[in-house]
């Protein structure tokens, strides 16, 4: 019998977060003892269609699986007792640890200066954040969208509100709303908190 596309789903986002990497379909094959690698494909084209991960054209290795990122961003997460995961983006990145439960620290960079930005959570409390102006731009995004490729490349941290709306300036285009670090977090909780419960539902 084929596990649901939830045990899947849990299957990926829990090999992420003790390899920092997706599994490959032949680790999901043997893993949940599946019959062929087609049926492991099968499933996988099935969270996919429900946004649950998403895979590059022509590629079966999955690609993300919000809020996990198999290959690097700038969003870097180092989880307590475990390794390094590359998050989709910032809002991402501060919704993983109320994911799994573990504290974290979120390494990145503002966008418009490139200087290094850093968020310490212990016990689900924010512990340390550089710099203290932190902010975070969260992108307007019209109609239906794919977010790893139309909105994750854009929810980014600032060092300060100046330097978002510095930013802004140079691209007149980009439509959104500035967040607080406290906003985002609340995004991010909110989101992920429940996902790996979802999952096994």
């Amino acid at each position: 019998m084929i596990p649901q596309g939830g045990t899947v789903h849990r299957f990926i986002l829990e090999t992420f977060a003790s390899t920092g990497h997706a599994p490959t379909l032949e680790d999901i094959q043997a893993t949940l003892q599946l019959a062929s690698v087609e049926e492991a494909e099968a499933l996988i084209a099935e969270l996919e269609e429900k946004g649950c991960v998403h895979r590059k054209a022509a590629n079966r290795t999955v690609t993300h699986a919000y809020p996990f990122s198999n290959e690097p961003t700038q969003h870097r997460v180092h989880l307590a007792g475990g390794p390094q995961v590359y998050a989709m983006c910032a809002v991402d990145a501060l919704g993983m640890p109320f994911m799994l439960r573990r504290d974290a620290e979120i390494h990145s960079q503002c966008t418009h200066c490139q200087a290094a930005v850093t968020v310490h959570i212990q016990q689900e409390e924010v512990t340390h954040q550089s710099p203290a102006s932190l902010v975070v731009w969260l992108p307007t995004v019209q109609g239906t969208c794919v977010a790893a490729t139309d909105l994750c490349p854009s929810l980014n941290f600032f060092c300060s509100a100046v330097h978002l709306n510095q930013w802004r300036e140079a691209h007149p285009e980009k439509r959104g709303e500035m967040l607080t670090l406290e906003q985002a977090l609340g995004h991010g909780r909110s989101t992920f908190e429940p996902l790996l419960q979802e999952a096994a539902a």
